[in-house]
């Protein structure tokens, strides 16, 4: 089923409020939002709108705009010649969750073994630098979803929005993993699990 453009457009809006400030939150407003069929029709991006609302189902307008976003596109992928390589991406972690998350906390493990450091000090910062989990994002060796399982297992961007309030980075770092939180559903015992075997001994 195609999604009316204007309905694309009112997502569009809600979930860049969502994923791009601190106050909006897409879930408890339930994706209310001002926006007019005029003011949508007046707009010079409309044919980008409408092409997204005539390439993606319904069903995948959301997970399309929420890969991109939190891909760090602020735009969500209405405008970008990557975003459909991005969503496709996204899926592929999605559809292996698991096996994605279990594949970098091994990843992970074997840096602390390398440099001689427990797990928790993967979460924890040096002299104002990043923790060598949040390095390992920004580099790629480890996705979003992971860091957001990890969140949600540790609670790590409370000690860390502190640490690093002033670092230039690291906010728009942990609004992305708050955000993101929601639509990221797991069984948690299980990724506690796949989590504490993995780290073993630490």
């Amino acid at each position: 089923m195609i999604m009316e453009p204007f309905e694309v457009y009112r997502y569009y809006l809600a979930l860049r409020l969502h994923f791009t400030t601190d106050k909006y939150d897409v879930i408890e407003q339930r994706g209310r939002v001002r926006a007019t069929k005029n003011s949508f029709f007046k707009r010079k991006d409309l044919l980008a709108i409408r092409r997204v609302a005539e390439t993606y189902s319904d069903k995948d307008i959301v997970d399309f705009l929420v890969a991109n976003f939190v891909s760090g596109d602020r735009w969500g992928g209405v405008f970008d010649v990557e975003a459909k390589d991005r969503y496709q991406g996204w899926k592929k972690r999605i559809e292996a969750i698991s096996y994605t998350f279990k594949k970098e906390i091994d990843k992970a493990v074997l840096f602390a073994e390398k440099n001689n450091i427990t797990f928790d000090d993967l979460y924890k910062c040096n002299n104002g630098q990043h923790p060598p989990i949040v390095k390992m994002y920004l580099r790629n060796d480890i996705s979003i979803e992971t860091l957001v399982i990890l969140n949600k297992l540790n609670n790590f961007t409370d000690q860390l929005d502190q640490d690093l309030k002033d670092d230039l980075v690291w906010p728009d770092t942990s609004r992305i993993i708050k955000k993101y939180s929601p639509f990221l559903e797991i069984k948690k015992d299980k990724y506690n699990e796949i989590y504490r075997r993995a780290i073993g001994s630490f």
